[in-house]
């Protein structure tokens, strides 16, 4: 758990908000991983892949992430899961990035394009925005999970660094405390632009019409 501070460090920076309270992880006998409010549970099997390589620190970032995106800001519904779960994705892509180097971000982006296509080749890709929830497959996971971080990534490039992460910021802060939808996260990337998103959003968010690669 040594990187532990340096990452809680690196999301509040991107977040635009410190992290508040004290933050505890737990190595239990079976669990794929799990954020709670100040608390993050991970395998002992985990705890071991990180004492044989100090490098496989990606699960324990993205239950770190959640503490913001996930927890202090929620979707509001099922439908919107993907601003929890896709986010916390590519925020670990962003802090491996930051912590390893470009080749760790490029290879989290090439395992997420290469689902993407993977969904598309056996008509399962969908909309991030979900008509419902009720019983989601494991490509409807991957929708959420690795589709959604690929979006971010994709509007990353769309906008710059700098546009960027102050939407990012923005969408944040003002959402602190609060549940939210993909119309709130898509005005505060408008206002970071300064122009509608609203053809990204159209293709990438709301449709499976973006082109991959």
């Amino acid at each position: 758990f040594a990187a532990t501070g340096d990452m809680l460090d690196f999301f509040a920076e991107r977040a635009g908000l410190a992290y508040q309270g004290d933050y505890r992880q737990a190595l239990v006998e079976r669990t794929i991983g799990q954020e709670m409010a100040g608390l993050s549970l991970m395998s002992e099997a985990y705890g071991q892949e990180v004492l044989a390589d100090s490098t496989q620190t990606g699960l324990m970032a993205h239950e770190a992430a959640h503490q913001w995106w996930g927890n202090r800001i929620t979707c509001k519904s099922w439908e919107h899961f993907w601003l929890n779960e896709g986010f916390a994705n590519f925020m670990t892509a962003a802090w491996l990035q930051h912590a390893q180097g470009e080749a760790a971000y490029r290879t989290m982006v090439q395992g997420w394009e290469q689902r993407v296509l993977a969904l598309r080749a056996k008509g399962a890709d969908r909309p991030l925005v979900y008509p419902d929830w009720n019983k989601p497959s494991a490509d409807d996971r991957a929708v959420v999970y690795k589709k959604g971080a690929y979006v971010l990534h994709r509007l990353r490039l769309e906008l710059g660094e700098e546009l960027f992460w102050r939407g990012l910021r923005e969408y944040t802060r003002a959402n602190d405390g609060k549940s939210v939808v993909t119309a709130d996260f898509q005005k505060a990337m408008e206002r970071a632009a300064g122009r509608s998103l609203q053809g990204f959003f159209d293709a990438w968010v709301y449709g499976v019409g973006g082109e991959v690669g």
